[in-house]
């Protein structure tokens, strides 16, 4: 498989597995999430399960895919991410997203899972460019994308909310 584990500095990225759920789980539900950044409704344990799944049978289609991380120093799990298909705008895009437990950040976690997920998209899947977005409630990730050198493209819906829509293109 294409990069299905990589290690960063302090992370380990690796293909997901069923039993990530209750970790996950466990990072989704966390009540320090901010509502306007991600509802609750729409990051429930289910939830977790379901984008669990997708991530793993989207590894199985296209072979890569959002991994889940793990701390290197602790081997807990502390968030996913990656690179993903999906839809934006209702049009086809690959998107580098990530999500990192409540008790780790501020700790440039974020910032280092999207790095290699950048790094992976374009040496490794050599893709011309991919997207980011968030919603515009969510500062936090929005620092995220601009370190990383994405460009404000547009505003979007997406899954029902409004968002902000980021690009970032391979280096010539």
């Amino acid at each position: 498989m294409l990069a299905d584990r990589v290690t960063t500095e302090r992370l380990v990225l690796r293909r997901p597995e069923p039993g990530d759920v209750p970790a996950l789980q466990a990072i989704f539900t966390d009540h320090r999430v901010d509502e306007a950044a991600w509802p609750a409704d729409l990051r429930t344990a289910d939830d977790a399960r379901r984008i669990t799944e997708r991530a793993i049978a989207h590894w199985e289609r296209f072979r890569f895919g959002p991994w889940t991380a793990e701390e290197r120093a602790t081997g807990r799990i502390i968030g996913r991410g990656g690179v993903n298909h999906t839809t934006v705008g209702g049009r086809p895009e690959v998107e580098i997203g990530y999500f990192i437990s409540a008790d780790h950040w501020g700790q440039g976690y974020a910032t280092e899972l999207a790095r290699e997920a950048v790094r992976v998209a374009f040496e490794v899947l050599e893709l011309d460019d991919v997207v980011l977005f968030t919603t515009p409630a969510n500062a936090g990730s929005q620092a995220v994308i601009r370190k990383l050198g994405a460009e404000f493209e547009r505003e979007v819906e997406h899954a029902g909310l409004p968002h902000v829509l980021f690009r970032l293109r391979r280096p010539a």
